[in-house]
C-alpha cells in the first residue's frame, strides 16, 4: 500500500522536476546574466534544490574509464563475469593488466548499490584486479527467478571466490561483513581452493551485542514479526518484480536521513551556499555524494527478516548457530586466510568492537595472520571511502594482503 503511494509521488513529482531543471538549464545559458549575479545564483540554487528533491535517482554507474598506473593513464572496461538473478559479478578489467592480485570486494545489500563503495574500488584499481557484487534491485526481479535470503547470500560469494579462483582476496564493507566471514568459513571447513589468501572486514556487525548503537537498542523492543509488518511491503505493478515482497529502499534511505537528520540538512545548505557563492568544487562534491546516497535499492523481504533474525536479534556467527544448508559454521576452520579487521572510532552504526569480533571467532589462525586498526576521526562511511580512507586504510589493506601473499610481517599498524 505504502509503496503504491510512494510510486505515485514519484510520478506526480515528474512535472515539477522537469519545470525546475528547465529553468536551470535555461537559467545557466552563457547569454543571460542570472549567473553573474548573485539574485541570479540564489535563482539557480533553489531551481537545483527543488530538481534534486523531487528526482528518482537512478542507479549510479561506475566512473572509472580509466586509471593511473605507474604515472601511465590505463583504459579500464567494466565487465560482468557472472550473472546471477539477484547479483551480477562486475570485473573492473585494466587494459594490459594481467597478473595484480586479484579482489572480491563484498558490497553492502542494505539498500543502496554497490556504487557506493566507488572511492574502495578507485583506490585499489591501480594495483589490484577488482571485482565487486552488483547487487540488483529486488524490484527488477521477477517472481518467476524464486527468491533470496542469507544463505543465498552466502552461496553467491562462494560461487564468485571459485569462478575468480584460488589466491584472490575478499575485502567486506558494512552489513555484509558476517556473511563473507560465513562464506570463508564455509571454503575453509571443506579445505577448498577456492580459499582467500586474505578477508578484509570493514565496519560489519559480526557482534552486534558489543558497544551496541542506540538505534539497535530502541530496535530490541520490537519483534521481527512486528518489524516485517511495519516495514515490508509489495511491489507495484509498473516494475518487473511486481507482487515480490521486500523491504523497500526508500524506507531505508530515510531512516539512515532520520538518523542523522541535522548533518544532512546542513550539507543541504551547504550546498546552497556553494552555489551561491560559485564554489564550483564544493557543489560538485556534494552533487557526487547524494547522487549515490539517494539512489536506493530494495532488498527481498526474506533477505531483510532473515538479517535482522540471525545477525541483529540472535546473533547466531557470535553464539556458534550459525547454520548453512543444515551444517554449522565454524570459522575456527580459517587456517589459511589471514584476517584483518578495520573499525571508525566514530561509527555511529556499527562502533568499535562489533568488527574486531572476528578475531575471537577466527581461533585456529596464528597472531601473525591477524591485524586490526581502528581509523581515528571517522564514522561508519568514512572506514571505506574518504581522504582518510585514501591515505590511511586503503595503504595498510594493500599491505596486509602482500603479507598474507609473501609472509613478510603484516603492517606494523594493524599488528594485534
Amino acid at each position: 500500500m505504502l509503496y503504491g503511494a510512494y510510486h505515485l509521488y514519484q510520478k506526480s513529482m515528474k512535472p515539477l522536476n522537469l519545470y525546475s531543471k528547465a529553468l536551470g538549464k535555461v537559467g545557466s545559458f552563457e547569454y543571460l546574466p542570472l549567473n553573474r549575479t548573485r539574485a541570479g545564483r540564489h535563482f539557480l540554487a533553489s531551481a537545483e534544490m527543488v530538481e534534486r528533491f523531487t528526482r528518482d535517482y537512478p542507479r549510479p554507474p561506475f566512473p572509472f574509464d580509466h586509471t593511473v598506473i605507474d604515472g601511465r593513464q590505463v583504459d579500464v572496461e567494466e565487465e560482468i563475469v557472472l550473472s546471477k538473478p539477484f547479483c551480477d559479478l562486475r570485473r573492473f578489467k585494466r587494459e594490459g593488466r594481467h597478473n595484480d592480485p586479484r579482489v572480491l570486494m563484498v558490497a553492502p545489500l542494505a539498500g543502496h548499490y554497490a556504487s557506493l563503495m566507488r572511492y574502495t574500488v578507485q583506490e585499489f584499481l591501480p594495483d589490484h584486479d577488482v571485482y565487486i557484487t552488483d547487487w540488483l534491485n529486488a524490484r527488477d526481479v521477477p517472481l518467476s527467478e524464486g527468491d533470496f535470503g542469507i544463505e543465498d547470500y552466502v552461496d553467491y560469494v562462494i560461487e564468485f571466490m571459485r569462478e575468480i579462483g584460488p589466491g584472490s582476496h575478499i575485502l567486506s564493507a558494512c552489513q555484509p561483513c558476517p556473511l563473507a566471514l560465513v562464506a570463508v568459513s564455509a571454503l575453509a571447513m571443506k579445505d577448498d581452493p577456492a580459499q582467500p589468501n586474505s578477508m578484509v572486514l570493514m565496519a560489519g556487525p559480526v557482534d552486534p551485542r558489543i558497544n551496541a548503537s542506540p538505534m539497535l537498542k530502541n530496535g530490541d523492543m520490537l519483534s521481527p514479526d512486528m518489524l516485517e509488518r511495519l516495514v515490508i511491503d509489495r511491489v507495484p505493478s509498473a516494475y518487473a518484480g511486481r507482487g515480490r515482497r521486500v523491504y523497500a529502499g526508500f524506507r531505508q534511505l530515510s531512516f539512515f536521513m532520520s538518523a542523522n537528520l541535522m548533518t544532512h540538512l546542513r550539507k543541504h545548505w551547504e550546498f546552497y551556499r556553494n552555489i551561491v557563492k560559485d564554489n564550483a568544487e564544493e557543489a560538485e562534491a556534494h552533487r557526487v555524494f547524494y547522487d549515490n546516497y539517494m539512489a536506493v535499492m530494495d532488498g527481498t523481504a526474506t533477505f531483510w527478516k532473515e538479517t535482522i533474525t540471525r545477525v541483529f536479534y540472535e546473533h547466531h556467527l557470535p553464539n556458534g548457530k550459525f547454520m548453512l544448508h543444515g551444517q554449522k559454521v565454524d570459522p575456527g576452520a580459517i587456517k589459511k586466510t589471514a584476517l584483518l579487521t578495520v573499525e571508525g572510532e566514530n561509527d555511529e552504526f556499527c562502533p568499535p568492537g562489533q568488527t574486531e569480533a572476528a578475531q575471537d571467532l577466527c581461533s585456529g589462525l596464528p597472531q601473525e595472520m591477524r591485524g586490526h586498526f581502528v581509523q581515528e576521526g571517522v564514522g561508519h562511511y568514512g572506514v571505506f571511502s574518504g581522504s582518510k580512507f585514501s591515505a590511511h586504510i586503503a595503504p595498510l589493506a594493500k599491505g596486509f594482503m602482500k603479507a598474507a601473499v609473501s609472509g613478510d610481517p603484516v603492517p606494523a599498524e594493524v599488528r594485534r
